[in-house]
C-alpha cells in the first residue's frame, strides 16, 4: 500500500528528474555543435575535458569563486545581524520584517534592472546623490574593473538573497530556548559571550542551511550578471559560461558537460557544509 501511495509522485519525478538527468548525461557524452554542422557522435569524456582544458571555463570559474565568497560572506554576516534584530520584540517589527521579504520576492531581472538604474554611470541614482555630497567630483564608471565589477555583482547579488538568510538563521535563533540565555546571564556572561557560548552553537544546523542555499545561489549566479554587464569577459560565471557555449556557440554537447560540472562542484560545497556540520555536532 505504501508503494501504491508514492507510486504517482514517483513517476512524477521519474518524468521531470530523471529522465533529463539521464538525458543530459547522455548529451554531454556527444558531440553535438548546430553551428558547424557536425554529425552527432559519442565522444566520451572529451567534452568534459575539453571543458576544463578552456581557458574561458578557468576564468569563469574564478569569477564564479569570486561570487560565492563575497556573496557568502556578507549573507552570513549581515543575516545574522539582521536575524539577531528581529529576533527580539519592537514596534515596527511587522513592517521591517515585510520590507525585508520584497527584495527576495522579486524576481532576479528585475531586481537588475533596478539596480541599473542605480548604477548607470550617466545618469544613475548612486552617482547623483554621491556628487550631491560632494563626496566624488565626477560621475564614476562603476563596471570598469573586473574586481570591482564582480564585488558590484556580488552585492546586487546580495541584496536579493539576504532576505532568505536572515529567515533561516532567525528561524534558527527562535528555537535557541531563553531559559539559556537567562542561565548564562545569572553566571556572569555578557551578550557577545552569550552569543558566542550560547546562540551561535545552536544555530549551527540553520547557518550549516544558510551557507548551502547562499553558495548553491552564487555558483548559479546569472541573471545579475547579464542584466548589469552583459557578458563581459571580465566577469562571467559559469552559468553565463554554459549559456554562452550552448545557446551562444549552439554547442549542446559541451555546455551540458559544463553544467554537471557545475552541479558537481556544487555537490561537493553541499557535502563539505554537512561533514563540518557532523564534525562540530558530534
Amino acid at each position: 500500500m505504501g508503494w501504491l501511495l508514492v507510486l504517482p509522485v514517483l513517476a512524477v519525478l521519474a518524468v521531470l528528474v530523471v529522465y533529463p538527468l539521464v538525458l543530459g548525461f547522455w548529451l554531454s557524452l556527444r558531440s553535438v555543435h548546430f553551428a558547424s554542422g557536425t554529425a552527432d557522435t559519442f565522444v566520451g569524456l572529451k567534452n568534459y575535458l575539453n571543458v576544463l582544458g578552456s581557458a574561458e571555463s578557468r576564468s569563469a570559474l574564478v569569477h564564479t569563486m569570486g561570487y560565492v565568497a563575497v556573496a557568502v560572506v556578507l549573507e552570513i554576516v549581515f543575516g545574522t545581524l539582521i536575524a539577531l534584530v528581529l529576533d527580539r520584540g519592537f514596534r515596527g517589527r511587522g513592517v521591517l520584517f515585510a520590507i525585508l521579504i520584497l527584495p527576495w520576492a522579486l524576481p532576479g531581472i528585475v531586481g537588475g534592472l533596478l539596480w541599473m538604474r542605480i548604477l548607470n554611470p550617466d545618469n544613475g541614482l548612486l552617482n547623483s546623490l554621491l556628487y550631491q555630497l560632494h563626496l566624488i567630483d565626477h560621475y564614476q564608471v562603476w563596471f570598469s574593473s573586473p574586481v570591482a565589477s564582480i564585488v558590484l555583482i556580488a552585492i546586487v547579488h546580495v541584496w536579493g538573497v539576504l532576505p532568505l538568510i536572515a529567515l533561516i538563521i532567525l528561524s534558527g535563533l527562535q528555537s535557541v530556548p531563553e531559559e539559556l540565555h537567562a542561565a548564562a546571564a545569572v553566571d556572569g556572561a555578557g551578550a557577545i559571550a552569550q552569543f558566542r557560548y550560547v546562540t551561535l552553537p545552536l544555530i549551527r544546523p540553520a547557518m550549516a542551511v544558510a551557507l548551502t542555499i547562499g553558495t548553491v545561489a552564487a555558483l548559479g549566479i546569472f541573471d545579475e550578471i547579464y542584466i548589469l554587464n552583459g557578458t563581459a569577459l571580465g566577469t562571467r560565471s559559469i552559468q553565463t559560461q554554459i549559456y554562452l557555449t550552448t545557446f551562444g556557440q549552439l554547442d549542446f554537447g559541451r555546455g551540458t558537460a559544463m553544467a554537471f560540472l557545475l552541479a558537481l562542484v556544487t555537490i561537493l560545497f553541499s557535502i563539505a557544509y554537512l561533514r563540518g556540520l557532523r564534525r562540530q555536532t558530534v
